[in-house]
């Protein structure tokens, strides 16, 4: 079965300065056309930071959508034409003032194929060595350390619940079980 749509037409209804969204007209599989409203979003990075002694070091941080703290890995957007682990880099020291000795790729998620184009790259970042963060002007956030099995004990019960938060730890997990059985 043809799942795929065609593009027809494509009219950017809003340029910010982080996201833009677009108005598409689209054929449908079956015949038919139809309207899709996308958001585009550049893409982004995060990474489970894992020290020597098993901790994962997260951050609280005022999410606007939400109007709440909500615990996250360190993140961050992608630039233009950046290359997401010279991001994750970034991100990492600017959000944690950590540099990584180490460095697992976990793949890629879609946080919500309904709305938005936005890729998040995630990664697992160990033999961590600490200096100063620096974060960005508007940047305000609160990191802290947890047992990796306490972080993922609450991402499995609903204490985390940040998407990209949730699915690199257990990536991370299970990246780590396999390491360990050989």
């Amino acid at each position: 079965m043809e799942l795929n749509e065609k593009t027809l037409s494509s009219q950017q209804v809003f340029n910010g300065r982080l996201l833009k969204v677009y108005l598409d007209q689209v054929e449908l599989t079956g015949g038919g056309t139809s309207s899709r409203e996308f958001v585009h979003h550049p893409g982004g990075v995060a990474a489970v930071a894992l020290d020597g002694d098993g901790n994962v070091y997260l951050e609280r941080q005022f999410r606007y959508p939400y109007h709440k703290v909500v615990t996250e890995i360190p993140a961050g957007k992608l630039e233009p034409g950046e290359d997401p682990f010279d991001a994750i880099r970034r991100e990492l020291s600017e959000e944690i003032g950590a540099e990584a000795g180490r460095w697992d790729a976990l793949g890629y998620i879609m946080p919500s194929v309904g709305y938005t184009d936005e890729m998040l790259y995630l990664y697992l970042a160990r033999d961590l060595s600490f200096g100063a963060r620096h974060l960005d002007q508007d940047e305000f956030l609160e990191p802290f350390k947890l047992p990796f099995a306490e972080a993922l004990a609450q991402a499995a019960d609903g204490r985390i619940n940040d998407a990209k938060t949730v699915a690199a730890l257990f990536r991370a997990e299970k990246l780590m079980r396999e390491e360990a059985d050989g």
